[in-house]
C-alpha cells in the first residue's frame, strides 16, 4: 500500500483504528473458541487465552452468555469504527495516508466476519 503516516499522527492513528482491531480480535476469539477450548482440554491446560474464557471468568457467566456478550462488543466496536471512518473521510485535519489507512482497515474487518 506504500503509506507513510507522519510520526505526529501515530497516536491518533492507533486511536482511530482501535475499535476495528478490537472487533477483529473478538471475532477471531468468538469463532475459534470451541477449537481452542477443546485443544486446551486435550492438552490438559486449565484455561484458554480467549475472550470467551475471560468473559466467563470475569463475569461469572456461562459459555453461551459469554458469546452473547462478545457478539455485542463486536457490534459495538464495528459501529464505533464506522463512525470514525465516516468522520475521517471528510477530515482535512488528517494526512491523506492516514485517511487511506483508516479506510483500508475496513477490508481487514470484513475479512474476519
Amino acid at each position: 500500500m506504500a503509506l507513510t503516516i507522519p510520526e505526529e499522527e501515530m497516536e491518533e492513528c492507533k486511536q482511530l483504528v482501535q475499535p476495528a482491531f478490537a472487533a477483529i480480535c473478538l471475532t477471531n476469539d468468538l469463532f475459534s473458541w470451541e477449537k481452542e477450548r477443546d485443544a486446551a482440554k486435550e492438552g490438559g491446560q486449565p484455561h484458554v487465552i480467549n475472550a470467551i474464557w475471560v468473559l466467563m471468568r470475569e463475569l461469572c457467566i456461562s459459555e453461551d452468555e459469554a458469546k452473547v456478550v462478545c457478539r455485542a462488543k463486536i457490534k459495538e466496536s464495528v459501529t464505533e469504527y464506522l463512525v470514525t471512518l465516516r468522520k475521517t473521510r471528510t477530515s482535512h485535519d488528517l494526512s491523506p495516508d492516514l485517511r487511506t489507512y483508516v479506510e483500508a482497515i475496513q477490508y481487514s474487518l470484513s475479512g474476519n466476519l
